[in-house]
């Protein structure tokens, strides 16, 4: 039996809850993406600020936070990267206190959106120059990664006939970054709607290879991680499309069984983590039972938290000041996870624009969540 808790227990552990990104200079923040250096402790959080008095949605800076995992609140912060459209952050651990901090530019403008990094070194508090991140081709070209790489591709493997509305950003932030047994570090790319390409890279991301597609198309985001010789994932739809799907593949993503919709709901960010032999899957959904529902998307107020196969609930966190835009690791099979909270977007209905409401990253131990504990 997993271990469910009820709303009133679910807010004494959000109160418990630290927050990592810069309150005495950023009023607003969006999109936390976690990475943890084994060797130091230390668990590094890139996200997008807003700054003082600004709570529309954050494009115009990356930031980095980093502290002792067992000590939020001796926590750092550092700049990455500014600009008039800087944006979909995404961070991948080094080792050796070193971490690698992706980021796009121009989401918004008309043509190919490239992909850029920059590594951090905590140990000698250095900060590299900016790379592309290049693509190598089918044909063993390498480019730069960009939009019409990513049509190309979907075109080439039978997908031409699809309408791909990639009109913004190749969301390249909308995943979770790992690497697997084999030496490859994974990853996957989407765009406002299109089928998810699946990539892996031997230098760390410096240079992409794809290797397969999801033939359904995602919302944004789809995250994936490997069991054994399966694929298992979980992707984000429009609602009353199912909204949060999980689906796996047995061939390294040549075939994929149907999509299994598990929540229709307005909802945001499924994760996937390996996690005591399986998965552990969240995401962030709307809870009706709040009977305040704004019309933005941000109006998101719970987390849910499922393990392996039977998709069994293990945990369902409610906050009254939302849950957005989910992030989750395991260290030694202590879960831990970072999320923005959306509190504006809860007082303000009727979606005015301009105020997103994504406040702050907040960051909580939420400990073992094996079956043996629990009744």
């Amino acid at each position: 039996m997993f271990m469910c808790l009820q709303n009133e227990a679910c807010s004494a552990i959000l109160r418990a809850s630290v927050q990592i990104s810069n309150g005495l200079t950023e009023t607003s923040a969006d999109g936390a993406s976690l990475a943890f250096d084994k060797k130091y402790g230390i668990m590094f959080c890139a996200y997008m600020p807003g700054p003082q008095g600004h709570y529309g949605e954050s494009r115009g800076k990356i930031a980095l936070s980093y502290f002792p995992a067992s000590q939020p609140t001796n926590i750092r912060f550092l700049t990455i990267a500014t600009g008039e459209d800087v944006y979909c952050q995404n961070i991948l651990g080094l080792g050796e206190g070193r971490v690698r901090v992706f980021y796009e530019k121009n989401s918004r403008a008309e043509g190919d959106h490239k992909t850029f990094f920059k590594d951090y070194d905590y140990l000698a508090d250095t900060l590299s120059q900016e790379e592309t991140v290049m693509l190598q081709k089918e044909n063993g070209e390498v480019v730069p990664l960009c939009q019409s790489e990513q049509y190309a591709y979907l075109d080439k493997h039978g997908l031409s006939g699809r309408i791909h509305r990639c009109t913004e950003q190749i969301s390249f932030g909308s995943h979770t970054i790992f690497t697997h047994s084999d030496g490859y570090t994974y990853g996957a790319i989407t765009s406002y709607v299109a089928e998810p390409i699946l990539y892996r890279s031997k230098d760390n991301l410096k240079t992409l290879e794809f290797f397969a597609v999801c033939p359904f198309p995602a919302q944004y985001e789809m995250d994936y991680k490997f069991v054994g010789d399966t694929i298992h994932a979980v992707f984000r739809t429009e609602k009353d499309l199912g909204s949060v799907h999980y689906i796996y593949s047995c061939d390294m993503g040549k075939t994929w069984a149907e999509p299994l919709a598990f929540e229709n709901s307005i909802q945001c960010r499924p994760r996937i983590i390996n996690y005591k032999d399986s998965f552990l899957i969240s995401y962030n959904y709307y809870n009706g039972d709040t009977k305040n529902r704004p019309e933005i998307q941000q109006g998101r107020t719970s987390v849910k938290l499922v393990y392996g196969e039977a998709l069994e609930e293990v945990q369902d966190l409610y906050s009254k000041c939302g849950i957005v835009n989910v992030a989750v690791i395991d260290i030694l099979n202590d879960v831990y996870f970072a999320y923005s909270t959306s509190e504006l977007a809860l007082e303000f209905q009727n979606g005015n624009p301009k105020v997103r409401g994504k406040d702050a990253i907040r960051y909580i131990k939420l400990g073992d969540l094996s079956p043996q504990k629990g009744a």
